[in-house]
């Protein structure tokens, strides 16, 4: 029998979450998603293509033990920094002071990714469009080498990573996505990448953070609840190139 999931009474209470801009974000959804897996008396919850952690987040805000997995490296970063945090946000608040007085450098991302203001134009003299302004790329080059340098712990360098990347966001030149970036300079590209706490909270249950294939990762995971949301594409490959790979067409 077909079970009625209409989304009638969303949870109006839902925890504050935190992530990128992109197309297929889980935000609207969270009150439904809570309102469904409230309905079962579930201890552990598996979020399977967690991406920018925002279902994870919610579900550990919640009390449930969390495992969240992602293929994409960044995810996992997301993770640690959410989910295996353990100390209050403002411990974090001189680190994240010092890679904000980090000098600027001519380094691998303004070479590859950073453009001058061009009379408004992000075209450049390589005839490509950029996604950063270069006066964000090189202070994005400076707090990348120092962020390497400094001795810092797993979840240390996963909050300073994750404040860098919401950071980028908020003076990109996109549209929450990578495969095409616009060609006259958004107005959030002219502002000065500024690096702030992330919105942390102290996580009371022991959350697992996995990077893999998901298929790879089904046979060794065990939880209560599985909320899975699989990657958007197409596997038809007469299809671009920049249509069929997710990872690059949402993440740099």
């Amino acid at each position: 029998m077909i079970q009625d999931v209409t989304f009638s009474c969303p949870v109006c209470d839902f925890p504050s979450t935190e992530g990128v801009k992109y197309a297929g974000s889980k935000l609207k959804l969270l009150p439904h998603i809570l309102q469904m897996a409230r309905k079962v008396k579930a201890q552990t919850v598996w979020d399977a293509f967690s991406g920018t952690t925002r279902v994870s987040q919610a579900f550990a805000q919640e009390d449930y033990q969390v495992i969240s997995s992602d293929i994409s490296v960044w995810s996992e970063v997301f993770g640690q920094c959410y989910l295996l945090n353990q100390k209050p946000p403002f411990s974090y608040q001189k680190l994240i002071d010092h890679l904000n007085a980090v000098s600027s450098v001519d380094g691998w991302f303004t070479q590859n990714y950073g453009g001058t203001a061009n009379k408004g134009s992000s075209i450049q003299g390589d005839g490509l469009k950029k996604p950063w302004q270069i006066h964000n790329t090189r202070k994005l080059d400076g707090i990348r080498e120092e962020i390497d340098r400094l001795s810092l712990s797993p979840v240390e360098r996963a909050v300073a990573l994750t404040s860098l990347i919401l950071a980028l966001d908020e003076v990109d030149n996109t549209l929450g996505h990578f495969v095409s970036y616009l060609q006259q300079w958004s107005t959030r590209s002219y502002k000065e990448l500024h690096l702030k706490v992330p919105q942390l909270f102290i996580n009371t249950q022991k959350n697992q953070i996995q990077r893999g294939n998901v298929f790879d990762l089904t046979n060794s995971i065990n939880a209560d609840l599985a909320y899975f949301d699989p990657p958007y594409g197409s596997n038809n490959e007469k299809m671009p190139p920049s249509r069929v790979r997710y990872a690059s067409y949402y993440h740099l």
